[in-house]
């Protein structure tokens, strides 16, 4: 797992934005197309407009959410609109948007729809950035929420599913550790000394298989599908940027 930290939230995001879009490069030249997940959240910001601004050919990239509130994109919380304002922007504009959110009055009642366009579209996630919130989720996956065993689950689960009761705004879509796990590369952004102490949290060696109180260790446990952390250097009092 590599571990790397920067001085500020501004050189994390130029950093990050590169080294995703060097291997978005390459995995276009070497297959044609790239998928790629991305998180809501304020923190992810910079990483977004950074990223609209690398030059590769956007026609040929798909970009799907992590997880998303079951609103619609005119509302404020909805991660789809913030990726629209930020990401699929300047030379992004071309890229392929696939949406959580469909028409469904609920997430219980779009999940076929979501499963089944994840399904169309989507052959393999190559790289997805994901944050982690201050209660050790990372996607939708909340501490001890009911949804989270169908989550997690591996081996023969769906790519999504839906959650409804989320501590704030309940109503969810979230992709699954099934898809995720599928992954070529996976990468946890977050900032803040805050989010420092949940990490370390998270990597106790006597806590780190106990998914349910932190799901983020989902990440941290595994092996199989190669990590990277982008954070903010801890010089100590500086605050915590949302998940």
């Amino acid at each position: 797992m590599q571990d790397l930290r920067f001085p500020d939230p501004q050189s994390l995001a130029r950093q990050l934005a590169g080294d995703l879009a060097e291997r978005m490069r390459k995995a276009i030249n070497d297959r044609g197309r790239v998928c790629i997940a991305v998180s809501g959240g304020s923190t992810p910001l910079l990483f977004f407009q950074a990223l609209s601004q690398q030059k590769l050919p956007w026609e040929k990239v798909l970009i799907t959410l992590v997880d998303e509130r079951w609103v619609n994109e005119d509302h404020d919380a909805s991660n789809a609109r913030l990726v629209r304002a930020n990401l699929l922007q300047n030379e992004a504009l071309k890229a392929y948007f696939l949406p959580l959110k469909n028409a469904a009055a609920t997430p219980k009642d779009g999940f076929m729809d979501c499963e089944n366009r994840l399904h169309e579209l989507i052959t393999r996630l190559d790289y997805a950035v994901l944050g982690m919130g201050t209660d050790g989720h990372t996607a939708s996956w909340f501490p001890h929420s009911q949804a989270l065993a169908r989550a997690l689950n591996e081996a023969g689960g769906a790519w999504c599913c839906p959650v409804d009761d989320a501590p704030s705004m309940p109503q969810r879509m979230t992709l699954s550790w099934s898809l995720l796990a599928g992954c070529r590369h996976l990468f946890l952004h977050f900032e803040g000394s805050a989010k420092d102490a949940v990490y370390a949290q998270a990597t106790r060696p006597d806590q780190i298989q106990n998914l349910t109180d932190m799901p983020v260790r989902t990440l941290l446990s595994q092996s199989a599908v190669p990590l990277s952390l982008y954070r903010t250097e801890n010089r100590g009092g500086d605050d915590a940027s949302a998940a």
